[in-house]
Formats: C-alpha cells, structure tokens, sequence
C-alpha cells in the first residue's frame, strides 16, 4: 500500500507508511513502483509480461540496471535481491527500510526513459530502543582489546553509527579516531547488535596508524566508551538514554588461547542440567555462541542452549533433552578468539620468526568428557 501525499493519513495495522514523491507524471500503463508491507520489500507492476518471462528465463546480469534503489542521493545502491514473481518485479533490500530515511526507486526499461520515484518511511510512534548490553561484560580489558558488540532492544538506524560513539580519557577528552569506521557498517541480520571495532592499525606493532597516533587504549589508564542518546532506530527514535561503560586497562595480551587449560564440569546422565565450561581468560562473547558445540559418542550434536557467563569467562549448555550416558566431545573451532582477538590457531600480533604450533591448524581441535 502507498500514500499519496495529498491523502489523509490514515492509522495503519503495521510498522511504517511509505510517501510518494512522484518526480515523472504517471501516464497511461505506466509501471507502478509500490511497497509491499508484509515483505517490506519494493514491487514493481505494470511491466510488460513478455519482458517479465524474458526476466525469468534470463535474469539481467546486474539487477541494478534495471531497478535500483538509493538511500536519499547516495551514487550507491542498496544491496538486495531482486526476483521476477506473480505478475510484478521485486526488490527486498538486505536491511528493512528505515523510519526517517528517503529513498530513491528509479526503474529502467529498454527503450524508455528512466522512471525515478522517491519514498518515504514516516516515523510511527513506538517505545524507544535502548542498549541493553555491552560485550564484552568486563571492566578489565587489555592494552589491545580488539572489539566490542553492542546489543540494543530494537533494529537501529544504519548509515551513522561512527557519529554516535566515543572513547573518552580520565579528563573527558575524547580519543581521536579511536575505532575502525567502515563504509559498511557491522550489523547483523536483526539489526539489534553492533560490532565496533577498535582500529587495528593502532593495535599492531610496527604500523603507521599506531606510531603517529599511539594506541587507543593505553595499559595502566582509565577509559569510558559513550554511546550518546541522539543515536535514532529504525523507528526514528532516539535511544532511551546514553550508555556509559568504564574501561580500565591492563597489560597487552599476546597469548593465544589455549583449549588444553579449560576446566570442564560435566553434569549427571538423565538431567539436563549445564554442561560448565571455564576458560583460564575471558573470551569473544559472538564467537562463544557458535564455534564450540557438543557431540556424543555417536558423532551427533547435542542440541541445546548456550550461555556465558563471569564476563565471558565461562561457557554454559544447556541440552534440549536429557544427558546420556557415555563419552562427549567438545569441539572448538580454531578461529575462537580472546579478547584481544588471538584464535586458537595463531595470536592476533603475528611474529613471522615466532613459531606457530603446527598441530593447531586444523578447522577443530577437540576435549573429550564423560557424563556418568
């Protein structure tokens, strides 16, 4: 459903309204670009049904000579995926349209000029999203903390994130150009966490960044990672509040991880209580979430829930049914990272003189455990 500008506004069932901003007059059979609510994808109808099967048989090698859709003036288009379906041309853009943001569809078809139309996505009232959560959950971080992931309660608004975070000293003074600012910004497919990186060039010995700048964290100083309210989400909220974490700094880490000093408890057969995991350093918390798993005698995975816990120093599971009896494994991919981003296969500050142990280079490396 698309609205006129000229029309009342009328209450909606679902999360945004888009606006049409007609820039060509709409003439007889002319194609019309509208949104689809349910898919929050754009549709195109009116498009001749031989050009359309032409497009199924033999799909355009780049989509975006034929649709395209842009953030307000932006030279680049939005990634998505385009398909050909039930009479119409579809786009459905890799991240929901965003509340507040104008967006720009221009359409070209052979032989005619390019039709360009501009919607809108209006804000609709809702409970503001907040920062729930800042990984990692410690105050204790080394000289070359790599990242961090923030986890909001609600989709956030992409494009701007880098204005809306700093790293500030003791005085207040804000660090410059502490973090990695990427074109792309690092969200997952929720658009509820957020990976920030420190920037690596100010974290590696020996590199340009780092010599002119020095690193952005320095051992023995204090720290505070402010995240201020202005930031909007998807819904063109500003956030509930700022999100203020200290950080105090301690030595740089340089160690990779080593699997062979985790402590396992291992529960009873016939419950399902948690299977307790201690690491001897805290580690990635994202990581933690999928690159260890649990496999029984037979080679199955045990199916369960993972948690962490004591600032990503623990790894918990809880399986969905009861222990058996017998011998577990434990599997951990070697890319697992600390926090200072050394895996289990080799450490974040890579020495071509030192000696990397050749027995880690497999995908795996494993801790056997039995549940009596």
């Amino acid at each position: 459903m698309i609205r006129r500008i000229a029309e009342p506004t009328g209450v909606v069932p679902w999360a945004f309204v888009l606006t049409l901003f007609v820039t060509q007059p709409l003439g007889a059979g002319s194609p019309v670009i509208e949104c689809d609510a349910a898919s929050k994808s754009i549709t195109v109808s009116g498009i001749a049904a031989e050009t359309l099967r032409n497009w199924e048989k033999s799909p355009p090698k780049d989509w975006t000579t034929v649709l395209s859709v842009y953030v307000g003036e932006s030279k680049s288009p939005m990634l998505g995926k385009h398909s050909v379906g039930n009479h119409r041309l579809r786009f459905e853009p890799r991240f929901a349209l965003e509340a507040g943001l104008k967006y720009r569809v221009v359409l070209q078809l052979d032989g005619q000029k390019p039709l360009t139309r501009y919607v809108a996505v209006e804000k609709v009232h809702s409970a503001p999203a907040a920062l729930v959560h800042v990984y990692p959950s410690g105050n204790k971080l080394p000289e070359n903390q790599l990242k961090f992931y923030l986890h909001f309660s609600a989709p956030m608004r992409r494009g701007d994130a880098y204005e809306h975070v700093a790293l500030v000293n003791e005085k207040g003074e804000k660090i410059d150009r502490p973090f990695l600012e990427l074109g792309e910004e690092l969200w997952d497919p929720s658009g509820k966490r957020f990976t920030l990186f420190l920037h690596p060039g100010r974290i590696k010995r020996g590199l340009k960044p780092r010599e002119e700048l020095g690193p952005p964290l320095e051992e023995g100083k204090k720290y505070t990672l402010v995240i201020d309210r202005a930031w909007r989400d998807a819904a063109g909220n500003e956030l509930k509040s700022e999100f203020r974490k200290s950080i105090v700094v301690g030595k740089p880490d340089d160690v990779q991880p080593d699997h062979r000093l985790w402590k396992i408890a291992a529960p009873k057969s016939g419950s399902r209580n948690q299977l307790v995991v201690a690491f001897n350093e805290p580690m990635d918390h994202a990581l933690l979430q999928r690159m260890i798993w649990v496999v029984d005698a037979a080679g199955k995975r045990v199916e369960g829930i993972v948690e962490t816990a004591n600032d990503e120093s623990e790894w918990r599971f809880q399986p969905t049914t009861p222990w058996r009896a017998g011998k577990h494994r434990l599997l951990i991919d070697t890319e697992l990272e600390d926090l200072a981003g050394n895996n289990i296969a080799r450490p974040f500050e890579v020495d071509e003189f030192r000696k990397i142990d050749k027995s880690l280079q497999s995908k795996t490396v494993e801790l056997v455990f039995t549940i009596d």
